[in-house]
């Protein structure tokens, strides 16, 4: 299912505006930033008209973020009245851990890991580790 402005003001609880107006605009723009955000941490293959569905709920909601506050406020306060969000709330296009291993997992690249390992041996008396060095080297196994 294609992205659509519209989806996004139903989860602001507001009616969408009609294209072409500034609201309009800036919200669509939240929608493409936040899918390529989430596209370049997933699958190249994901387009804003064909991707899995929680990757879809994952856009709105990372639009969301971005639409109602764009410079990243943490605090506000209009005369007596203040808002803050807490410290650990994402702001903006940042993913969160959570997010982004969500994203990893939905292309399905979660999970298995590539990591080096050194291992300590001994050949011939002489503590050398494997992968064994060149043996052409002054301390090589040669």
């Amino acid at each position: 299912m294609a992205l659509d402005v519209a989806d996004l003001f139903k989860r602001l609880g507001r009616p969408a505006p009609e294209p072409g107006t500034p609201d309009w605009e800036r919200a669509n723009a939240a929608l493409e930033d936040a899918f390529w955000m989430i596209a370049a941490t997933g699958h190249r293959a994901w387009t804003p008209q064909r991707h899995p569905p929680v990757i879809r709920s994952l856009a709105l909601a990372v639009a969301d973020r971005r639409f109602r506050n764009p410079e990243g406020y943490v605090q506000e306060q209009a005369g007596e009245v203040s808002y803050r969000m807490s410290d650990g709330s994402p702001v903006g296009l940042a993913l969160t851990r959570g997010e982004q291993a969500l994203i990893e997992r939905t292309a399905g690249r979660g999970g298995l890991r590539s990591v080096q390992a050194r291992r300590e041996v001994a050949s011939r008396g002489m503590r050398t580790g494997y992968p064994f060095p060149d043996p052409e080297d002054s301390w090589g196994t040669a």
